[in-house]
């Protein structure tokens, strides 16, 4: 086989990525028929067939995402180089990160401290949305990465660190509800999380244990507002202390069984900038555990 095309390779990825020539035309600045000729150039010297049409579409063959999972280690490690090169001739690199607004606050901080620790240290730009939109944005090479609580299809996945989920309230509500907590006399006042993770093991241990809850709000953040509807709100365990310091939320108790995950979620395997590398090593640091001793495990 001879030497590959990377500019063959280039159009080709791209048009996998967009979903169709016109898109892939868009984005490179090109016009579609060239575009075209040189996939069918790289088809011809990879001896395969890359895409194949899907009624007024087109799809890309099994061959085609081999080469599709390929591009994206190359493109990524080319990435990773001009980062490294940034950073040896005294420029600080570049690092985009996406931050789900699913997350609770204080999250995605704590995640961050290794890459403010990197050396050189990076210029950080977050950009914070819906997981689905950042998803879409990685995919681009718009983000280096995404903190997220749930996976997107297409896109790698790593846990960063799990933690059970925990109930908070005020202090006066969560000293009456550790009473007997959990107990099942009055309707506790809660806002829920929109956050599908944390509801996806909070409904069915509310069904198990039949806790009898009143949802008087569903939100992003309800420990936001927590303390002034005098509601109780579940986040997980892990952020318990900023929960406390930011908000003036105490811990009532750990909801047994559950178990809430951050996700780094990249465009591919490969680290395309070496502070996600920190991200990870940060993270492994933290311990996995939940709430400190002063709450109690529910059966």
């Amino acid at each position: 086989m001879q030497r590959l095309n990377y500019h063959h390779l280039l159009y080709f990825y791209t048009v996998a990525r967009e979903g169709s020539v016109a898109r892939a035309s868009a984005r490179l600045g090109l016009a579609q028929p060239t575009i075209s000729a040189q996939v069918h150039a790289l088809e011809k010297e990879l001896g395969v067939q890359l895409l194949a049409r899907n009624g007024r579409g087109i799809r890309v063959t099994a061959a085609g995402e081999t080469v599709v999972r390929y591009a994206e280690s190359i493109f990524a490690r080319g990435a990773e180089l001009l980062s490294v090169l940034d950073g040896s001739a005294g420029a600080a690199p570049e690092l985009a990160a996406g931050v789900s607004s699913a997350l609770p606050p204080g999250i995605a901080s704590q995640a961050l401290c290794g890459v403010f620790a990197a050396s050189p240290r990076p210029r950080v730009t977050v950009v914070e949305g819906p997981t689905e939109a950042l998803c879409a944005q990685l995919a681009s090479h718009a983000l280096h990465f995404v903190l997220a609580d749930q996976r997107c299809a297409g896109v790698h996945s790593r846990v960063l660190f799990e933690s059970a989920i925990a109930l908070y309230a005020p202090p006066q509500l969560a000293r009456r509800l550790r009473r007997g907590f959990p107990s099942r006399d009055k309707a506790v006042p809660v806002l829920m999380p929109s956050s599908a993770a944390l509801r996806r093991d909070v409904e069915p241990w509310l069904e198990r244990h039949k806790l009898s809850i009143e949802k008087i709000g569903e939100m992003p953040h309800p420990e936001l507002y927590a303390a002034a509807a005098g509601a109780a709100v579940f986040a997980p365990a892990f952020a318990g202390a900023h929960l406390k310091n930011a908000q003036g939320l105490l811990p009532v108790a750990e909801l047994d069984g559950t178990r809430w995950q951050l996700l780094l979620l990249t465009a591919g395997r490969a680290l395309t900038n070496p502070a996600v590398g920190a991200v990870i090593a940060a993270a492994h640091s933290k311990p996995k555990a939940g709430l400190s001793g002063s709450t109690e495990k529910l059966a």
